[in-house]
């Protein structure tokens, strides 16, 4: 039987070229702007572009007690393993609201979200597809739940 957490990753490999690859029709100026939000338990969730936050994706991260703390210029980052990369906050940033886990959500201009999550135990994870906010809602309110728990997203 093969290792779920191999072929987890074998699945990734395969579509972070696809995640990647949206990301030079983000902006043509090259740069991304992101919006970082926070909770109190330090995980936080990072959007870009910013200009392209609309307010049910606000609403939806405040109603999950999210709430801004700062926005800026994102940089290209890679997992813990030098696996995968998108934009993220820069990691000063990250080190100066003291989060380890977050999600980053790609908001494309048709509203679909391209979606990442980073634990810095498994590294960052790159879902495939695009998604609607009404699709992914739960999704990331489980993720929340994961963090959470002792040891982390260790096995899928």
């Amino acid at each position: 039987m093969v290792n779920k957490r191999f072929l987890y990753c074998l699945i990734i490999v395969f579509i972070a070229f696809s995640f990647c690859s949206n990301l030079a029709a983000v902006d043509s100026s090259g740069k991304h702007e992101y919006q970082l939000y926070k909770n109190i338990e330090n995980f936080g969730i990072v959007t870009f572009p910013k200009k392209y936050i609309y307010p049910e994706l606000e609403q939806f991260i405040q109603s999950i007690k999210f709430e801004p703390v700062e926005s800026g210029d994102a940089v290209m980052r890679f997992g813990t393993d030098g696996e995968n990369s998108t934009y993220m906050m820069p990691q000063d940033v990250q080190d100066k609201y003291a989060i380890k886990k977050f999600i980053i959500l790609q908001i494309l201009d048709d509203k679909s979200l391209l979606i990442g999550i980073y634990d810095p135990d498994f590294g960052l994870t790159l879902l495939p597809g695009q998604y609607q906010l009404d699709e992914i809602g739960e999704n990331i309110k489980e993720t929340l739940k994961i963090f959470r728990r002792k040891g982390s997203v260790q096995e899928i």
